[in-house]
């Protein structure tokens, strides 16, 4: 098994940026020795397929979406940057036409972030089955093109003049059609009746969690609240979390949110913490992080200024009630 670069490694674990960005393509990693038409070839013989586990791949708005990504290497060693079947920290690896309509979830959960380890996701592994909803959710109906995008290293020869004993291959897949149905509310109450089946499973609560992410209607929004305050130790916890952040139906999930308030339960401390960062979240969603550091820093310093005077807003409604 070869390891992975120390230079890789580090970059991996030090920055949050897409997998792409970081490693680029051919052209400033290409070890000395090696000509440009030697290495276009070995990356011309890894390729990547993407395609939807159903055939037709026919969707209602909201459904989960299971497909799978396919590495074929002919037999060239190497490591892929699979994302997880879920997002994990990888962002920006699949692309989508037409662009309106459609949104990266990742997109809506503005909560500040502190480094990213990207190493785990690097697999010698040729095939992953991925949730297309991690990266991509429909808001519109409509036929969708898609495809993926992912970074492959094929280890090379170290020797004196290898310098950069690896070479860095972008994998773009062929495209598939998605379609997507219009909204149907016979469909969503009946897909909330079978979340509400795998919620109730240890077995299967995470997956029921997973779904209600992605079905991302005003009821669903609810029930994210219910189930992240009704099961603070469990996995799927985080999920309900991420799902509250994702959610298009902010105002419904912070009224949800709020209600839970006057409890004297440990579970109205993560109420008060999440509805501060939902309200700084709206209060700074026209302002981003600028990228000057200094600029950025004083940036910061309000935003978590701010998020303390509004948790300690909601603390004191909560004690007043």
């Amino acid at each position: 098994m070869h390891a992975l670069p120390k230079r890789l490694c580090q970059l991996l674990v030090v920055t949050g940026l897409p997998v792409v960005t970081m490693l680029g393509q051919l052209s400033s990693d290409r070890p000395s020795g090696q000509s440009a038409v030697g290495l276009e070839a070995r990356c011309s013989n890894v390729s990547l397929r993407f395609r939807c586990l159903r055939q037709p791949p026919i969707f209602h708005c909201g459904e989960t979406i299971k497909a799978k990504l396919s590495v074929s290497a002919n037999g060239q060693p190497g490591f892929t940057a699979f994302p997880d079947t879920h997002r994990g920290h990888f962002k920006e690896i699949v692309a989508w036409e037409p662009r309106d309509g459609a949104s990266d979830p990742s997109t809506q959960d503005v909560r500040i972030r502190v480094g990213s380890t990207l190493g785990d996701g690097w697999s010698e592994d040729r095939n992953r089955e991925i949730e297309l909803n991690e990266y991509v959710q429909f808001r519109r109906p409509g036929r969708y093109v898609l495809h993926f995008v992912v970074m492959h290293i094929v280890p090379l020869e170290i020797n004196e003049r290898n310098s950069h004993p690896w070479l860095n291959c972008e994998l773009r897949s062929i495209a598939e059609s998605v379609e997507i149905l219009a909204p149907n509310a016979e469909w969503e109450a009946s897909e909330l009746v079978r979340i509400g089946r795998l919620l109730e499973s240890d077995a299967t609560r995470v997956e029921g969690a997973h779904s209600l992410r992605y079905l991302n209607t005003p009821a669903a929004g609810v029930a994210l609240v219910r189930g992240y305050l009704q099961l603070p130790s469990e996995p799927a916890n985080s999920e309900f979390a991420t799902g509250i952040f994702e959610s298009q139906y902010a105002d419904i999930v912070q009224k949800a949110l709020e209600k839970a308030l006057p409890s004297a339960s440990s579970s109205s401390e993560k109420a008060i913490g999440t509805l501060a960062l939902l309200e700084v979240r709206r209060e700074f969603r026209n302002r981003p992080c600028p990228s000057d550091p200094r600029a950025a820093s004083a940036w910061s310093r309000e935003y978590w200024a701010l998020y303390e005077s509004v948790k300690s807003r909601y603390a004191g409604a909560r004690t007043s009630r």
